[in-house]
């Protein structure tokens, strides 16, 4: 009897070892998978142009985005581009640079960019009539995180530089 108690307490053993063996073996693959996925992400989390905050929002630092915009007399400068829950914002003031007055409204738009060049989204803004030398802030919102972008560009409105996104995106312009 004593001995069937420790052929038992022996089988349990070497099972418990075995359990043991295979759980141990299949986290080394699991993690090697892991490890595959990481170093697949590293290579994109290089391009990070992003500091993400506390509270989760993401708010862009890539140079080339903040550098001032010119586009037709108009100054883009300090520009603010910051994403949170899905929906990023831009803020930039927008200065009259020329010596005449624009009496009509002004329709942009703000095309973003990632680092290959590739374009990401536009959205339409609308400058309104500013007098020689004045400036505005200029508010826009879009429905999706593009808080990663490189760059962005200002061009004249056009339908087609808009996509099917754009419909969701917004912009607002105030006069200081």
């Amino acid at each position: 009897m004593r001995k069937n108690k420790n052929i038992i307490k022996f089988l349990i053993l070497i099972a418990i070892i075995v359990i043991i063996v295979v759980i141990v073996i299949n986290n080394r693959n699991g993690n090697s998978h892991k490890n595959d996925f990481a170093s697949n992400t590293n290579t994109t989390e290089n391009n990070i142009n992003y500091k993400e905050l506390d509270d989760g929002t993401r708010v862009n630092i890539s140079p080339k985005l903040n550098e001032e915009k010119i586009y037709n007399g108009l100054k883009f400068s300090n520009i603010s581009l910051f994403s949170k829950d899905g929906i990023t914002n831009i803020i930039a003031d927008v200065t009259n640079t020329q010596s005449v007055d624009l009496p009509d409204y002004t329709n942009v738009d703000i095309t973003f960019y990632d680092e290959n060049g590739e374009k990401l989204e536009s959205v339409m803004g609308i400058i309104m009539p500013l007098k020689a030398s004045e400036t505005t802030q200029l508010k826009a919102s879009l429905m999706f995180d593009y808080s990663n972008a490189y760059d962005l560009k200002i061009t004249e409105h056009s339908e087609e530089n808009l996509t099917e996104n754009s419909t969701n995106n917004s912009v607002e312009l105030l006069n200081d």
